[in-house]
């Protein structure tokens, strides 16, 4: 595991997650376009797109693919939870839904394909340590966020038309909002665990640790906290006390620290 670990931290290989969706039928465009935050009139290969909920928060997470029949979309989270998102939406659209067999390739460097085997692919468990030192996200770091929260404004395409969430994201083009993504390093004694964990900055409230674990770099653990809280800021929380970096880690933060983890 750990020689699987260094050799993805170096940008080589790939993980699989199996089952993508086809979204077919004469309304696949208009439909998904009144989803996803993304203009898929713009699709030529793999794209993130998020699926919010009429607040502006992140219900759902894929890559979206093109397809000749339509679009493949590999979920970010479970395949049962982007289907359930998406078909409490169809109402009179002319659109199919199908489950096929096949995996989302997320390589280290990360790129993005779907293949209709797993390969040589790394193993499943290794991604959530993998995800966090590199500064990929798992659904649930931002599912109920902002996407300016977790600095997903990349994946809004503004003036695309309307879509589930619009409303909000136009209110806050250009304007700051109160939070942002964190690395946290946790310093002794931690306890590992997911979030989201309530942070505490100078005896007030400033954000939620939304998972936390041991590395072979010591623990380490990502959050989203309020703009003013500074880099090196030191938070208390029910899992111990965690001093707040950049995120994505700079490497710096974990590829020295091995030694003395």
């Amino acid at each position: 595991m750990e020689e699987a670990l260094e050799k993805a931290l170096a940008g080589e290989g790939y993980f699989a997650f199996p089952g993508v969706l086809l979204l077919r039928g004469p309304d696949a465009l208009s439909f998904l376009q009144s989803q996803c935050t993304r203009d898929l009139r713009r699709l030529s290969g793999p794209m993130g797109a998020l699926f919010l909920n009429h607040r502006g928060q992140i219900e759902e997470a894929a890559t979206v693919f093109p397809h000749p029949e339509g679009y493949l979309l590999a979920p970010w989270g479970t395949l049962e939870g982007l289907r359930a998102r998406l078909r409490r939406y169809i109402v009179f659209d002319q659109v199919e839904l199908l489950d096929l067999p096949l995996y989302r390739r997320l390589y280290a460097d990360g790129r993005e394909e779907v293949a209709e085997e797993i390969g040589e692919a790394y193993p499943q468990d290794l991604y959530p340590l993998f995800s966090l030192l590199k500064g990929f996200y798992l659904l649930s770091d931002i599912q109920g966020e902002l996407p300016q929260s977790v600095g997903l404004l990349h994946l809004v395409d503004y003036g695309k038309g309307c879509y589930v969430g619009q409303e909000i994201m136009a209110r806050l083009e250009g304007k700051e909002v109160y939070h942002r993504p964190a690395g946290l390093v946790c310093l002794p004694p931690y306890r590992e665990g997911e979030g989201p964990l309530p942070l505490f900055w100078e005896g007030r409230e400033v954000g939620e640790a939304k998972r936390v674990r041991a590395t072979p770099y010591g623990a380490l653990g990502f959050g989203v906290v309020r703009r003013e809280v500074p880099l090196g800021a030191v938070l208390e929380g029910d899992g111990g006390r965690f001093q707040v970096e950049a995120w994505p880690f700079e490497e710096a933060i974990w590829s020295g620290r091995k030694s003395s983890a």
